[in-house]
Parts: structure tokens; C-alpha cells; sequence
């Protein structure tokens, strides 16, 4: 469990920067999948889901509490261009990265 929490904690740190599993796992000195694997023995979410819940989670809050558009909120958090950002938005959320800040 304390590779999970090590996890947790990489990824709030680097969230923003790093959206490939492979990342964190180097950083904990791990194979990969190991830590899916670990994810799947402790219950707790994949790590991909993980990482993507606090990348989803911190543009909600953009989209919320700033004035910035969405291209600049897909910039900022390193997705290669805002209608891939927009797409894994509305997967996630059932809703645009627009009409999100438009029902805020």
C-alpha cells in the first residue's frame, strides 16, 4: 500500500506534466504494469484512472475559477491540442470543457 500512496503523491505533484503511467512507474522503480497490478490487489483505481481523475479534477477547477480559454487550460496541462482535451473531457465528465463553464 505504500507504493500506492508513493503513486499518489508523484501524481500530484507531476499530474500536470506527465500523463503517461510509464513516468510514475520509473520514478518508484518499478516494472511495468506492476502497479496496476498493485492496484488491482489493494482495490483501489487503475493508475491511469488515477492520473486522469486529477487531471479532469484541476481543469474543472480552471474552467470554473479562471478566464482561461480552452486551448490555453489544454496548454497548460500539456494535452497535445484542445479538441483531444475536449474529447477526454466529455468522456470523462458526459460534457463539454464549454458547456461545463457555461453551467458553473
Amino acid at each position: 500500500m505504500e507504493i500506492i500512496d508513493k503513486f499518489n503523491a508523484l501524481v500530484d505533484e507531476h499530474f500536470i506534466e506527465e500523463h503517461h503511467i510509464s513516468f510514475y512507474e520509473k520514478k518508484l522503480d518499478l516494472k511495468p504494469k506492476y502497479l496496476s497490478k498493485l492496484s488491482k490487489k489493494y482495490n483501489s483505481p487503475p493508475p491511469c484512472q488515477v492520473l486522469l481523475q486529477k487531471q479532469i479534477t484541476h481543469c474543472q477547477d480552471l474552467l470554473k475559477n479562471t478566464n482561461k480559454n480552452i486551448k490555453e487550460i489544454a496548454l497548460e496541462m500539456n494535452f497535445k491540442d484542445e479538441f483531444y482535451f475536449s474529447r477526454i473531457f466529455k468522456n470523462k465528465t458526459g460534457i463539454t470543457p464549454t458547456a461545463y463553464r457555461l453551467a458553473k
